[in-house]
């Protein structure tokens, strides 16, 4: 069988992802604006959502069984796992806080409940994803009833600079909407994926607004002048079933190649292959390099920061007359602010390196804790000696969090809500770990603590072209940037300074010893001669 030369290998690869894509293409096959169910004033979303289910009977279904509407999943173990059964360091629970964190879910004031025990009836939110006029995410969180301080959080005087230049909102009236929608677009996505955590790039690192308008330079794949891809591209899948979950990754090693039914598979090797330059010198690094650690070389570099910590002991301060402070830095960041405690954030930074299988295990409510040392709200699996992991990069994250400090175990706070045992309306830090610890189905002692927490997440966004990869040199060095990865040997990296010495005197001696002994010839040779006789 001939083998196909590189680009030919490229163009067939990139035909094939947009033949099993049409609609990409295509934007649909209907034009919505001829159905008759779409011609009526619509008052509230919820309208216009029934009409969208009117047709697409199997829709709510579909959606009933994936993991955005479910927010679990049930893993290989049996165990249920899932934002709505993990922990983290930023706001630690969606269970004690579904007051809240329900207004990004692609339903309607959604509790712990429904999410758990799924109604036939369940109205789903199919605007959400299927807008094209980007005016629907402002009219869902104005009209649903979710707070200001969802949106217009940490980033507050940062948001406003950057709305300035951006179109007005609500001009567009929802039979338009309705009548306008298409294929998910990366504003769509971005509208939750891009905020969460408290302002716009805060929790990720490597998922802002910056990407919607990114050069080739901050992300080739994104970027209209790169492959010009859509979220949906990578994150593509059959029934509503979606790719790419941090909760159910594909291994770094995929390679199962681009599905001619689902298309990508939200990995780079799936699209790219396991040898994809032209330098056979680099591809002999992809069985144990991600190709995620060369081409993301720094995070949060499209002009937008990303959170690094998160202090919530300092919470709680008020000034003379009893009212909440907030603090901002130089670029309109919130740096204090009483509900929440004190914040760092940090731009172009440097990732760092672990080994990655595609596994990453959440810290769940109730787990211990060790006082002494920081409490790990990810683990991520992995190593040098398993075939199936790859070096990868990743954004770390560090909070100081409350705990129960008698019981040594972690227990969801809750921060929102209507009544005075939420964090936001009464400032009791007991009574907040109380309602969390019920939530949970735990028992608290009553013994508030604050421990240290780390969080990693895997960075997959930002790519950079091959100009602004790493070079050889920043990793082949003495202080590479892969000199705390375990178990792992890199010529010119990893040196021992005695041994070093030790050679360099080997080196020396070996030379000493060279020149003594033909000096030593030289002269004996010399000597002889002159002793000999003369014939």
């Amino acid at each position: 069988m001939p083998v196909l030369n590189k680009p030919l290998r490229w163009m067939m690869r990139w035909l094939l992802l947009l033949l099993a894509s049409p609609l990409l293409m295509a934007g649909g096959t209907a034009d919505h604006h001829k159905f008759e169910v779409l011609q009526q004033d619509f008052e509230t979303l919820q309208q216009l959502n029934d009409a969208c289910v009117s047709c697409h009977t199997e829709a709510p279904a579909q959606l009933h069984n994936t993991i955005h509407w479910r927010w679990q999943f049930e893993d290989k173990s049996g165990h249920l796992q899932g934002k709505l059964n993990v922990m983290n360091s930023y706001h630690p629970s969606v269970a004690s806080n579904m007051d809240s964190c329900d207004n990004c879910h692609i339903g309607y004031g959604l509790e712990e409940q429904e999410l758990s025990g799924i109604r036939p009836d369940g109205v789903v939110d199919c605007m959400m994803c299927h807008d094209t006029t980007g005016e629907y995410f402002y009219s869902k969180f104005h009209q649903d009833g979710a707070k200001c301080l969802n949106c217009h959080d940490d980033g507050a005087e940062a948001l406003k600079e950057q709305t300035k230049n951006q179109p007005s909102r609500f001009t567009v009236t929802l039979t338009t909407m309705a009548q306008q929608v298409g294929m998910t677009t990366s504003s769509a996505c971005g509208a939750c994926h891009f905020h969460d955590g408290g302002a716009d790039g805060a929790k990720h690192g490597d998922l802002d607004s910056s990407l919607l308008n990114a050069s080739h330079e901050l992300d080739v794949h994104l970027s209209a002048d790169g492959a010009s891809l859509t979220c949906s591209s990578c994150h593509q899948g059959n029934d509503h079933q979606m790719y790419g979950s941090r909760y159910q990754a594909n291994s770094p090693i995929d390679d199962k190649g681009v599905d001619a039914l689902n298309g990508a598979r939200a990995t780079c090797v799936s699209c790219h292959g396991d040898r994809p330059m032209q330098d056979e010198r680099l591809n002999d690094h992809t069985d144990r390099v991600a190709c995620q650690t060369c081409h993301i070389p720094a995070y949060a570099r499209g002009g937008v920061a990303t959170k690094t910590f998160w202090d919530w002991s300092k919470a709680g301060e008020k000034d003379r007359r009893r009212k909440p402070i907030i603090e901002y830095d130089e670029a309109g960041r919130v740096i204090y602010a009483s509900q929440k405690g004190a914040m760092q954030y940090g731009e172009t930074l440097r990732p760092e390196y672990r080994w990655f299988d595609g596994q990453i295990t959440f810290a769940k409510p109730g787990n211990p804790v060790d006082p002494a040392t920081a409490v790990m709200m990810t683990t991520i699996g992995g190593g040098a000696e398993q075939t199936n992991s790859k070096i990868f990069p990743f954004h770390v994250f560090r909070s100081i969090l409350p705990y129960d400090s008698e019981e040594q175990k972690l227990i969801p706070m809750q921060l929102a809500g209507r009544g005075r045992e939420a964090y936001w309306n009464g400032y009791s830090w007991e009574k907040s770990l109380q309602a969390g610890a019920e939530a949970a189905g735990l028992k608290f002692s009553g013994e508030v603590g604050f421990v240290e927490t780390t969080m990693l997440w895997p960075l997959n966004h930002g790519v950079a072209p091959k100009e602004q990869a790493l070079s050889c040199q920043q990793c082949h060095t003495g202080e590479g940037r892969l000199g705390r990865v375990a178990g792992l040997y890199i010529p010119g990296q990893n040196q021992s300074q005695l041994l070093d010495q030790l050679g360099r005197l080997l080196v020396i001696l070996t030379i000493v010893a060279v020149l003594t002994h033909g000096t030593l010839r030289i002269i004996f040779a010399w000597r002889r001669k002159r002793n000999e006789p003369d014939n």
